[in-house]
């Protein structure tokens, strides 16, 4: 049943995870993924227009800063006016700068503009989005539903450079930008079924409804969540960035590995929701580090043969099992009215991660090689399951708090 001003939740009912607002969730969250994705192949043009290595770094890396520091702000407007108008204008921001790059003509502020908006637009959907699955969803579910979230967007991050690769092929970039906007523009009907506005705040009162310095203090579990995420994300980054050029270097190619790995994190993803639920969401965080470590750790000396599965199993099987996991121990944290804090805190996290993962990698591949570099991920996260191990007890007083 839900809470006084809370609307519908997901409680495990006759509609469950079917019920119309999780479904149009999980929808606009496959679009929006899918226009974000549509922009992996951005550098391509960018290469075009004669813009040098240096500056296509910093062009796609600003996206991801714009994204992580308008973050808190992005908890602040959802808990003062909702998660469905903070999804609304983000989703409308990320079409129109979708559409305006058909006006780029090269590096300059224009285009730097164009990154900035687009980032703000995403950092606001993925704010209300995560934040309305963690107020609306019960605790039992969480895992289940943010699995069907994960599934969405890595689908989207699966099927749209091909699909972009296809309409550059057949009319140029321009194409590329009208089906990112297209698909804001049909994420909006899916936006419209969703839930108003969950909490009433009283707009005179004084205390802001946002607190991050104190939501810090508050839980040494909530840090050490946040140490762990961004291990994960940072390893997840790295693959996403650099398996491509280790399979070059072996003379392979990586679509196999991407094709595998992600196809076995959906299918996690879609499945084991529930198993992780009853086995415990901190047990199922230790055991799958091992995982990660082993998947990152094992692809320069396989990646060039058939035992490319290994590290491709592998690391799919800890995508699939840590992203639910990572997300619903972070909406475990807090009331009803700090859930957007919370979820914008890890989402922000989560989201800094890809950008170390992309630029910090990037330093170490070119000074130490991509063997090095895998090598030393796959250490990274070896020791957040040796930090998990360590911390433990810490982690088990916070769930018997919740």
């Amino acid at each position: 049943m839900a809470s006084k001003n809370n609307g519908p939740s997901v409680n495990g009912g006759n509609q469950g995870l079917l019920a119309p607002w999780f479904m149009a969730l999980s929808v606009s969250f496959f679009l929006v993924f899918s226009n974000v994705s549509f922009f992996y192949l951005y550098p391509v043009a960018l290469d075009a227009l004669g813009t040098s290595k240096t500056l296509i770094g910093w062009v796609m890396a600003i996206f991801s800063l714009a994204t992580v520091l308008s973050r808190p702000l992005m908890g602040y407007l959802v808990a003062w006016n909702g998660e469905r108008w903070t999804i609304l204008w983000g989703v409308v921001l990320m079409m129109l700068a979708s559409i305006s790059y058909v006006w780029v003509k090269g590096y300059g502020p224009l285009l730097l503009g164009i990154r900035i908006v687009h980032g703000i637009g995403f950092s606001a959907f993925v704010s209300g989005g995560f934040s309305l699955v963690a107020r609306q969803v019960t605790p039992e579910r969480r895992a289940e539903a943010f699995g069907v979230v994960g599934a969405s967007l890595m689908a989207a991050v699966a099927l749209a450079p091909p699909l972009g690769e296809i309409l550059v092929h057949r009319g140029g970039f321009h194409l590329v930008f009208v089906a990112a906007a297209l698909s804001c523009l049909i994420s909006l009907f899916a936006i419209a079924i969703l839930p108003k506005k969950q909490t009433h705040i009283d707009s005179s009162q004084t205390r802001p409804p946002v607190r991050y310095v104190f939501l810090l203090k508050r839980s040494r579990a909530f840090i050490y969540l946040l140490v762990v995420t961004l291990i994960f994300s940072h390893s997840q980054s790295t693959v996403a960035n650099f398996v491509a050029l280790a399979a070059k270097a072996k003379g392979a190619e990586s679509g196999r590995f991407f094709f595998v790995s992600f196809a076995l994190a959906i299918f996690i993803l879609l499945s084991a929701g529930r198993v992780i639920e009853r086995i415990g969401k901190f047990s199922v965080l230790r055991a799958s580090y091992p995982w990660l470590a082993l998947g990152v750790g094992l692809i320069p000396p396989f990646i060039g043969s058939n035992l490319f599965l290994i590290p491709a199993l592998s690391f799919g099987s800890a995508m699939g099992l840590l992203f639910p996991t990572l997300n619903a121990l972070a909406a475990d944290h807090g009331g009803q009215e700090e859930k957007p804090a919370i979820m914008a805190i890890f989402t922000a996290v989560y989201d800094t991660g890809f950008i170390t993962g992309g630029l910090v990698s990037g330093i170490i591949s070119h000074a130490l090689g991509l063997d090095a570099l895998f090598g030393l991920t796959g250490l990274l996260a070896l020791a957040g399951f040796i930090f998990l191990l360590v911390t433990a007890k810490g982690w088990r007083e916070s769930q018997t708090m919740h």
